[in-house]
């Protein structure tokens, strides 16, 4: 069996974040978590479809961490899901293939038993059961055969409480290209069209699955990746041999993980769960709760993170960063803060391509673009976004 790993997507969507690919969650890059998770589910015989845009750096990654797989490259972004998926059946050839999306993180153990139930049949689609609506591809079945699959079929109008995730197996890899190649990549559903096509043609099962999902697809999806993989720490805290905690510091909760080189300084407070990535600092009188502080990170005297994700060399001064996402070198000067909480305490909406969406959350902090510099004493708004680069003035109300 080959394994289909798409990571060739542009991350459009998750401006001003670059590619969610290397995003580090735990200090480790997302395209290698869950390339990890993958082969404790079993899977084996990577390919992984990059892009001209981050094929070396994919391969220096994988490489980096000393995992096995065959790299090919989607020639024309444009062709979308489509041009990814064929790439990587050209280079599968011929048998069983499972094809995994590059945004998707479950519980590995579910892909054995798709590969059992698929094999009964002529494959498997693994979907997730909601309780609300989710703007996804919705599975009709008659018991657990699937019939039709529904694109974004609008609150109210589900065929079910089944939402597709991609993470599908195929019997016969040339069977699901013979109908991709008859499709028109010019159309963003394409590869959606040709499942349909099978399903009309073939048994397919879907496997319904209730355990833990969470998929980035807009900025504000990293903190629920980040809720994620902190819940996958060991319940006993972690403190590496060449981590240093001053005797005053208090490490409280589970899942607490301090990296090689982190430093927790004299008084401050570490919440669990919690990841301190290598050689970052938390400063005096700091607290850090429920959050990923990437490496070299410093966070420094007085500072509160909460529920946040933090990328590699971001640092703060008497700052409160809550509910939000900084990007690398993103830094917050002394009396700056995110603010995350509606006063009518109405869900938060973000901009996403300039369309407002509702972010689903209570509280949303800020997203903050690599590199940016937050004067002393700027507030920013809840669900604020900040380009990448951005220098804002002291003092300034970020609206």
């Amino acid at each position: 069996m080959k394994t289909i790993f798409l990571a060739a997507g542009r991350s459009t969507r998750m401006e001003p974040l670059g590619d969610k690919n290397f995003l580090e969650f735990c200090g480790e890059p997302l395209i290698v978590k869950l390339l990890k998770n993958a082969t404790e589910g079993g899977l084996e015989n990577f390919i992984v479809v990059a892009g001209p845009h981050n094929q070396e750096r994919v391969e220096n990654i994988l490489k980096q961490y000393n995992f096995p797989a065959q790299v090919v490259q989607q020639k024309n972004p444009e062709d979308g899901m489509a041009g990814g998926v064929m790439a990587g059946l050209e280079a599968a050839g011929e048998g069983e293939v499972f094809l995994l999306g590059g945004n998707d993180a479950i519980d590995p153990a579910v892909y054995e038993t798709m590969v059992f139930e698929g094999r009964a049949a002529d494959g498997s689609i693994l979907a997730k059961k909601v309780q609300t609506y989710f703007p996804g591809g919705y599975l009709q079945t008659d018991g657990k055969k699937i019939e039709k699959i529904v694109e974004k079929p609008g609150e109210g109008n589900e065929p079910s409480d089944l939402v597709t995730i991609v993470a599908h197996f195929f019997c016969d890899a040339k069977m699901l290209q013979k109908h991709l190649s008859a499709q028109d990549f010019k159309h963003s559903d394409a590869y959606e069209r040709s499942l349909q096509t099978l399903f009309e043609e073939k048994n397919f099962t879907a496997v319904a699955y209730d355990g833990p999902w969470c998929a980035i697809k807009y900025p504000h999806h990293v903190l629920e990746m980040t809720e994620f993989w902190l819940g996958q720490l060991p319940n006993e805290a972690f403190i590496h041999p060449e981590a240093e905690v001053a005797d005053t510091a208090r490490l409280r909760g589970e899942k607490i993980y301090l990296s090689a080189g982190a430093k927790i300084t004299d008084n401050a407070v570490i919440v669990g769960p919690c990841f301190l990535g290598e050689n970052a600092v938390i400063g005096t009188g700091s607290l850090v709760r429920n959050s990923i502080v990437g490496r070299d990170c410093v966070i420094g005297f007085n500072s509160e993170i909460a529920r946040s994700f933090l990328a590699p060399n971001v640092s703060t001064h008497i700052s409160y960063v809550g509910d939000s996402v900084v990007d690398e070198g993103g830094n917050f000067g002394a009396f700056s803060c995110t603010t995350n909480l509606r006063l009518d305490q109405q869900n938060i909406k973000v901009k996403v391509k300039e369309e407002l969406l509702d972010s689903g959350r209570q509280k949303l902090g800020a997203i903050v673009g690599k590199n940016s510099q937050i004067g002393s004493g700027v507030k920013i708004l809840p669900g604020r976004m900040i380009p990448p680069d951005s220098l804002i003035a002291p003092n300034t109300v970020w609206k």
